[in-house]
């Protein structure tokens, strides 16, 4: 009921301000889960207020955008993000579950990763309302790091077990707990859906901040607020027991190295000392961070090793074998249930998903898509956060699942980047075409 009632003044006040009520959106999208729907009917797709959140302000946007002032530079993923919607409908044509049982994941997946990505770069002025993101974004992240220390302590999480509640319909909750049990012990996710997707986001949460401190320079106004989310996320990444996270730290952290920063250095003073203190409470995890460059480590805390994902990738290419141009499209493990959908396991790569579902042309477009990630816009843009950050991804994302990342908040803070940029500034206020 609190989800509803918050979903609906936010509709409401964007009628009123529309560009403040969708900053608040960009907040209240960091608590929404698969569980957290607007409708939920037996027979019927599931609409998540996530999604109908998102469609409601696209339409806002168009109802308004006369009178908004909005981004003029051209979105600098335009031309990969169509070539994904093309590859997407089309599979979604062909899809082997039927356009009528893929159709509704695919209008999901085009507002929930790509429409909202377009939105934020056409509302978002950081001049004005990057204040807003920090102060807000660092509230929350204190409350969901507490709540992740509060879970660590109790091993258990009531918000999950609450939100799966809501959906009435045990089949189709999306639960991914994973109690003492399990190969590695409990694994925090606090108010996200999966623990390797809480980890990322604290991660990149962390890196966010560190970026706009160290590398943009940038003075926080709320300063205390501000470090204290930071440091809280610190040991909220190693609660959650996985390794993804570890990784897209590794990677994502080597945007702050800047030998001539003093800004740097202080960092990773305070970096030292808050390692040394928290040392204590991360001493059962350091078996998982070293079974990232261990092979023999990686045997005792379990999971996925380079076997299993060989194993995954045969199985992905023989699938794909059998419709290899545009794949089976969305949803077509629900109804093909044979020995190379068990061999795919979790499908705990992209590649594998878009081999299956996409086919070729999917593995095209997002070929394209990375070229422009990792080599087109951090060029054009000069940004070595842009770069770092979406190497993170891409090499994660390619190496293991990410569920429960929130793309949203990752392409937020891109384009924040890209927007505190001298060569995004030139074209904004000079007057230069992109």
């Amino acid at each position: 009921m609190l989800f509803t009632i918050i979903g609906i003044i936010l509709i409401i006040y964007s009628f009123k301000n529309f560009k403040k009520a969708f900053l608040w959106l960009l907040v209240f999208k960091l608590f929404l889960v698969t569980n957290i729907t607007v409708v939920a009917i037996p027979g019927i797709p599931l609409l998540k207020w996530d999604m109908f959140l998102v469609a409601i302000f696209f339409l806002q946007y168009w109802r308004k955008k006369n009178a908004l002032r909005t981004d003029s530079i051209p979105f600098p993923y335009e031309k990969p993000f169509k070539f994904l919607i093309v590859s997407w409908f089309l599979s979604t044509v062909f899809a082997y579950v039927g356009f009528a049982g893929a159709v509704s994941q695919f209008i999901g997946t085009v507002f929930e990763n790509l429409v909202i990505v377009w939105l934020m770069w056409k509302l978002i002025d950081v001049q004005k309302d990057l204040s807003f993101i920090i102060k807000w974004f660092s509230i929350a992240f204190v409350l969901i790091s507490l709540y992740g220390f509060y879970e660590h302590q109790i091993q258990a999480n009531p918000i999950v077990e609450y939100e799966a509640s809501l959906i009435g319909d045990e089949e189709r909750a999306v639960v991914f707990t994973y109690d003492e049990g399990s190969y590695r012990g409990y694994r925090c996710q606090s108010v996200f859906e999966h623990a390797i997707g809480a980890g990322i986001n604290w991660a990149l949460y962390l890196v966010f901040i560190v970026s706009l401190w160290i590398n943009y320079r940038h003075n926080f106004k709320k300063a205390k607020m501000v470090f204290l989310s930071v440091l809280l996320a610190v040991p909220c990444i190693f609660f959650t027991n996985s390794r993804g996270p570890i990784l897209f730290l590794m990677i994502a952290a080597l945007s702050v190295i800047n030998l001539k920063s003093r800004r740097m250095f202080i960092a990773l003073v305070i970096c030292f000392i808050g390692v040394a203190l928290i040392s204590p409470m991360l001493t059962d995890y350091t078996t998982n961070v070293m079974s990232i460059f261990d092979s023999k480590t990686q045997e005792q805390v379990g999971g996925s090793n380079a076997e299993m994902r060989f194993g995954q990738l045969t199985a992905a290419i023989a699938l794909m074998q059998q419709s290899p141009i545009l794949g089976f499209g969305f949803k077509f493990m629900n109804e093909m249930n044979n020995a190379l959908t068990s061999a795919l396991l979790g499908l705990e790569s992209m590649w594998f998903r878009i081999l299956t579902q996409f086919g070729l042309l999917g593995v095209f477009a997002n070929i394209y898509y990375a070229y422009y990630s990792l080599y087109l816009i951090p060029r054009h843009f000069k940004s070595q956060s842009v770069f770092f950050l979406s190497l993170a991804y891409w090499v994660v994302a390619s190496v293991t699942s990410v569920p429960g990342m929130l793309m949203y908040m990752y392409y937020l803070f891109i384009i924040i980047f890209i927007k505190l940029s001298p060569q995004y500034n030139e074209r904004s206020y000079g007057h230069k075409q992109y």
